[in-house]
């Protein structure tokens, strides 16, 4: 799987030798939230496409920078403004999670989640379903589901414990589930995310 857009946020650095890294080095372009740069660029031995943000933690010098100083936004949503002006359509987020500041990423996942937007990190990925969406998967991978709006309708195929009629008054209620078969189904008629962890 190749990407065409990804952002990098300035949590945690995708780990070397893993799935996500590998995701990151092969995306066809990269935006960079501040910081982060200087991390691709490490890691990568090249720059990114583009870099954005109130530009305070950036060390190096970059070609293409987009400061914005508000502070109404945090990078993550500057960058994703960034990607819509260009065009550049349903890029992949990684760095959302980890780093110094747990409340980040916590930010950074429902963010992203507003924007209908896919997460990877080292452990898994996010990813916003509205609908019905199927994954083939190992037999025993970890699942979770997070739903911000507890009204939510979920239904769900391979699982092994359904979500069909558990109520999801809070954002822990269907965490910690796993695959029961090969092939697992999710739908629900509001948008939720399906963390699917790595094999």
């Amino acid at each position: 799987r190749r990407i065409a857009t990804a952002i990098l946020a300035a949590g945690a650095f995708p780990r070397k030798g893993g799935e996500a890294r590998a995701l990151l080095a092969s995306a066809r372009r990269t935006v960079c939230c501040d910081g982060a740069a200087d991390a691709f660029r490490r890691a990568f031995g090249r720059d990114p496409d583009a870099v954005v943000g109130d530009c305070d933690s950036l060390r190096g010098r970059f070609s293409r920078v987009f400061r914005d100083p508000g502070q109404d936004d945090n990078d993550l949503a500057k960058a994703i403004r960034l990607c819509r002006t260009f065009g550049w359509r349903a890029p992949v987020v990684f760095g959302a999670c980890g780093g110094r500041r747990e409340d980040h990423a916590i930010g950074n996942v429902f963010r992203a989640l507003d924007e209908g937007l896919e997460i990877v990190a080292d452990g898994g990925r996010f990813v916003p379903i509205e609908g019905r969406t199927a994954f083939r998967v190992r037999k025993g991978t970890p699942v979770s589901v997070f739903s911000p709006d507890p009204s939510a309708r979920v239904r769900s195929t391979g699982l092994e414990w359904p979500l069909d009629g558990v109520p999801l008054r809070n954002l822990y209620c269907a965490t910690l589930n796993r695959a029961a078969a090969c092939r697992i189904v999710l739908e629900s008629d509001r948008r939720i995310y399906a963390y699917i962890a790595f094999a």
